[in-house]
C-alpha cells in the first residue's frame, strides 16, 4: 500500500472504458489498491477483470463497497445518472465517507453536489490527455495536464497529490472555468485531429497523393506545430502566409478548396481568420495586413472557368 499524503487508500472506478482502464492501472503501478470496478457494458466488465484482474460489477452502488476513494470515468452524459445512483446507496451500505473523483470536465464541482449532499467528499480531476484505445498503458499520462476543481484546501490537495501518484501534472481551475476548459480541449484535440484528417484527406483525393505518403507528410508537418507552440506560444509558432501577409495566395487556396472540397472549405476559412487575429494582437502583422487577409478569405470565390 502507498501513502498518498492524506493516507493509504482503496480505489474503485466507475467505469471501464479508456481512462477508466488507464487510471486504474497507473494506480496499481503506483502501488495502491483497486478494489473493483463498475461498467454497463458485458465487454467493459471483461476487460476490467482482465486488464486490473480485479471484480466488475454492472451495479455502481457495489463500486464504493470497502474503498476510500470512488473515481467516476463515465461519458459526460452519463455522468448526472450516475452520480444520482451513487448518492442513493443501498441502506446496508458500507458507512464509509468516500471521497468522490470526476474525471469529465462537464460541470464542475456543481455535477457532484449530490454527493457532496449525502456528506461525501467531491472534486474534479480531468485529465488533459488523449487516450485512444484500451491499452491501459500508463504512460498515456506521463506529464500530461490535469485540471483540479475542490471545494476546500484538503480535498484540493488530495486531488494534486492523486494527479501526482498517477503521472499527471495539476492546475486549479475555476468552478465557473470548466465550460471554457472543456471547450480548449475540443479545440486542442478534436478540431486539429478533425483538420489533420481534412488536410490528408484532400491531399488524397485532389492531389493523388498516397495514403501512407500523405499521413506522414502532413502529420510531421502538424506534429512540428504543435512541438513550437509547446516550446514558443502560439503567436509566436505560427508560419506560412499569413505571417508573410501573402493575401493573395490565401485567396488562391480558398477559391481552390471551395472547388475541389467545398465541405471542408469553412474550415480552412476560420481557421486562417483565427491565425490572423492571433498574429496581429501578437504583434506580427500589422492592421492592413490583418485587413487584406480578413478581405481574401470573405470576398466569395469565384468558380474556375
Amino acid at each position: 500500500m502507498t501513502d498518498l499524503e492524506l493516507g493509504p487508500l482503496r480505489f474503485g472506478v466507475v467505469g471501464a472504458g479508456r481512462l477508466g482502464l488507464v487510471l486504474g492501472r497507473a494506480l496499481q503501478d503506483a502501488g495502491f489498491d483497486v478494489e473493483h470496478v463498475s461498467s454497463r457494458g458485458a465487454d467493459g466488465r471483461d476487460r476490467a477483470t482482465h486488464v486490473l484482474g480485479v471484480p466488475a460489477y454492472d451495479d455502481v452502488t457495489l463500486v464504493t463497497e470497502q474503498v476510500d476513494c470512488v473515481l467516476i470515468c463515465v461519458a459526460d452524459d452519463a455522468l448526472a445518472d450516475v452520480v444520482t445512483q451513487l448518492a442513493t446507496r443501498r441502506a446496508d451500505a458500507s458507512p464509509l465517507r468516500v471521497r468522490y473523483v470526476s474525471t469529465s470536465a462537464r460541470g464542475g464541482l456543481a455535477a457532484l453536489e449530490p454527493l457532496a449532499a449525502a456528506g461525501h467528499a467531491t472534486c474534479v480531476l480531468h485529465p488533459v490527455a488523449s487516450v485512444a484505445d484500451h491499452s491501459a498503458n500508463p504512460a498515456l499520462l506521463a506529464g500530461a495536464g490535469a485540471a483540479i476543481g475542490a471545494s476546500d484546501d484538503a480535498t484540493t490537495t488530495f486531488a494534486h497529490a492523486l494527479a501526482h501518484a498517477v503521472g499527471l501534472v495539476p492546475f486549479d481551475l475555476a468552478d465557473s472555468a470548466w465550460p471554457i476548459h472543456a471547450a480548449a480541449c475540443q479545440l486542442a484535440s478534436t478540431t486539429v485531429v478533425a483538420a489533420l484528417s481534412t488536410a490528408i484527406g484532400i491531399a488524397v483525393d485532389g492531389a493523388d497523393i498516397h495514403e501512407a505518403m500523405a499521413r506522414n507528410a502532413y502529420a510531421r508537418l502538424a506534429a512540428s506545430a504543435v512541438e513550437r507552440v509547446a516550446r514558443d506560444g502560439g503567436t509566436a509558432a505560427l508560419a506560412g502566409p499569413v505571417i508573410r501577409g501573402d493575401a493573395n495566395t490565401i485567396a488562391e487556396l480558398d477559391r481552390v478548396l471551395h472547388n475541389v472540397a467545398p465541405h471542408h472549405a469553412d474550415l480552412f476559412t476560420a481557421s486562417i481568420g483565427s491565425a490572423a487575429h492571433t498574429a496581429f494582437l501578437g504583434g506580427r502583422i500589422d492592421m492592413d495586413t490583418l485587413r487584406s487577409i480578413e478581405a481574401a478569405i470573405t470576398t466569395p470565390p469565384h468558380e474556375e472557368q
